[in-house]
């Protein structure tokens, strides 16, 4: 039987790839005020992006709770007897340990490896890819678990945040302040990798995201490249077109970013994935 592939929303993945490689999506949790809605079920990221820059109350997140892991691992443990569920980083989020609860409970004679990607967005979407694509390939559940991790230790994501206000309000801000200092009023360049590191900063938006495409393509031997935007597709456009004109011949992914990530970064956050070959790892 063929293994099955499990992620959360934060992979920030299309539906048509969605559908293409039957990927099973579990939706995080945004909150506003008592009301708790799912990422993509309950509110749409159009509907989510108008509510942050308009509601008086600031959204939180949370993770899926176990239950909603558990519905999904026993729906596909009908039809197969081996999951790889991969997942937003340990470090940011307690979705991998939701998913640890969920298949500890299952009562089904099937199989789940959870692994912890230690990114978000597009850095665990990829990983996902992967272990979808070697999954239809007939690959058994190691060699998918091993396809997810090998591309999560090689992608360095990082993030251009346009202000730290959302984060602020998220409570999300006093250690990216640590890191960078004191300033409401910078673009704050940061890298997702199993933690939050500083990589910069800059006076602009422009030079944020110069500066963010020459840290992203500084690293060597890249194999794919993924762009990321909470609210301005232009711009994610124009990167593309950077990213092209460096490496004419490299894969390029464009992917929005979500709810449970916009919430901390807000309109106007911009990011990039890159992925390294094998021989990098």
């Amino acid at each position: 039987m063929t293994v099955r592939v499990v992620t959360d929303s934060t992979a920030d993945l299309s539906p048509q790839t969605v559908e293409e490689l039957q990927i099973a999506v579990v939706p995080q949790i945004v909150i506003f005020g008592e009301e708790t809605l799912r990422d993509d079920v309950d509110i749409t990221t159009d509907e989510f992006f108008e509510r942050l820059t308009t509601s008086p109350v600031a959204p939180s997140t949370s993770q899926a709770p176990a239950g909603a892991f558990l519905e999904v691992y026993e729906a596909l443990s009908d039809e197969t007897d081996a999951i790889v569920s991969i997942h937003l980083g340990s470090g940011f989020s307690g979705t991998v340990a939701s998913a640890i609860v969920a298949r500890d409970a299952l009562n089904a004679a099937c199989r789940v490896e959870i692994v912890d990607s230690h990114a978000a967005s597009l850095g665990l979407g990829f990983a996902v890819i992967a272990a979808a694509k070697a999954a239809k390939g007939g690959a058994g559940l190691d060699e998918v678990a091993a396809a997810a991790r090998s591309v999560a230790e090689r992608q360095h994501t990082l993030v251009l945040l346009d202000t730290l206000e959302y984060a602020r309000r998220g409570g999300r801000v006093s250690r990216i302040e640590a890191m960078l200092g004191n300033l409401l009023n910078i673009k704050a360049i940061i890298g997702i990798r199993g933690e939050v590191q500083a990589l910069g900063r800059a006076r602009t938006r422009a030079g944020g995201l110069k500066r963010m495409f020459e840290l992203a393509l500084a690293h060597r031997d890249i194999v794919e490249v993924g762009i990321m935007h909470t609210t301005t597709p232009a711009d994610a456009e124009m990167l593309a077109e950077w990213v092209g004109e460096r490496l004419p011949c490299v894969p390029i992914r464009i992917a929005r970013l979500g709810p449970t990530l916009g919430a901390h970064g807000g309109p106007g956050m911009m990011g990039m994935v890159v992925v390294e070959g094998e021989s990098r790892a």
